[in-house]
């Protein structure tokens, strides 16, 4: 059977919707995309993506596909909707039930994007995305940094964080980025409507190698999910919920408490000695395809 492309689906975000009318007028011309990659002057690969819905729409395209269409701006018009949705639209449905939830409670083996400064999440953006032009890391790190506002400003949600000490083994940025992190988490735990609480390697083995996260929302249901470097899985099932509620009330308890997590933070930052430097952000705004 010949593989069939997976349709993007119009309904779901303004940028499925910019997919989806790529795709359509390329399909009623008969045009393969290799076709349209030659008239647009574009790649292949960027506008299978972009007819995804999965891929930030690239500087220049809108332009192009509205000259070799003829569609009059259409593209143009379409383009300030798009490029509003910064997370990729796999993320799209956790984050809007994050948003809503009244408690969340989250491992990661890395810093987490609620408590990461505006310096380290550049640095582990370009670290995570390193064929990422520099204007879509920045958009990145303007999304990463918006959603810390309902935390930081609000007490309707109670947030619950599991930090692996792996998390701060690794130096993003050299010293002074790493400083600047540890001093905010210091921060951030002193919120009343946040915990922080340190896995540390002495504790040995455990469950999980990737983050794991529990939302709770103002209805009572529960929804777990599962996030690695590239791909995140949701589960609604009551069976699903229960076994990674417990694995999280494991590590928790492997965890040190909230008092000894700030006591080891501060050494931590104590320590710091000289690291190497974060890459520059000097990449052209062309996303590589």
């Amino acid at each position: 059977m010949a593989f069939q492309k997976r349709r993007p689906d119009p309904t779901l975000s303004a940028r499925h919707f910019y997919g989806s009318e790529v795709l359509r007028l390329r399909e009623e011309r008969g045009w393969p995309l290799s076709r349209l990659a030659t008239e647009a002057l574009s790649s292949i690969a960027t506008l299978s993506r972009v007819e995804s819905g999965d891929y930030r729409v690239p500087e220049g395209l809108s332009e192009q596909l509205d000259r070799v269409f003829e569609t009059g701006g259409h593209f143009m018009r379409l383009l300030p909707l798009a490029r509003r949705e910064n997370h990729p639209a796999k993320y799209q449905g956790i984050l809007s039930l994050a948003d809503r939830a009244l408690i969340d409670e989250s491992y990661s083996p890395n810093v987490h994007g609620l408590l990461q400064t505006e310096s380290f999440a550049r640095c582990a953006l370009q670290a995570g995305l390193p064929f990422t032009s520099g204007e879509e890391v920045e958009e990145r790190v303007r999304a990463r940094l918006g959603r810390q506002v309902r935390m930081r400003n609000s007490q309707e949600c109670q947030y619950w964080f599991i930090l692996d000490e792996g998390a701060f083994a690794r130096a993003y940025g050299g010293p002074e980025v790493m400083a600047g992190q540890l001093r905010a988490i210091l921060d951030v735990a002193e919120l009343p409507n946040v915990t922080v609480q340190l896995l540390p390697y002495a504790a040995g083995g455990h469950s999980e190698t990737a983050s794991l996260g529990l939302l709770t929302l103002a209805d009572g249901k529960r929804v777990a999910y599962e996030e690695s470097s590239r791909t995140g899985t949701v589960f609604e099932g009551a069976r699903d919920v229960k076994e990674r509620e417990a694995l999280y009330n494991l590590l928790r308890a492997q965890a040190l408490a909230p008092r000894d997590t700030g006591l080891v933070v501060r050494s931590m930052l104590e320590g710091i000695t000289a690291d190497a430097p974060c890459p520059s952000v000097s990449r052209s705004a062309s996303p590589v395809a």
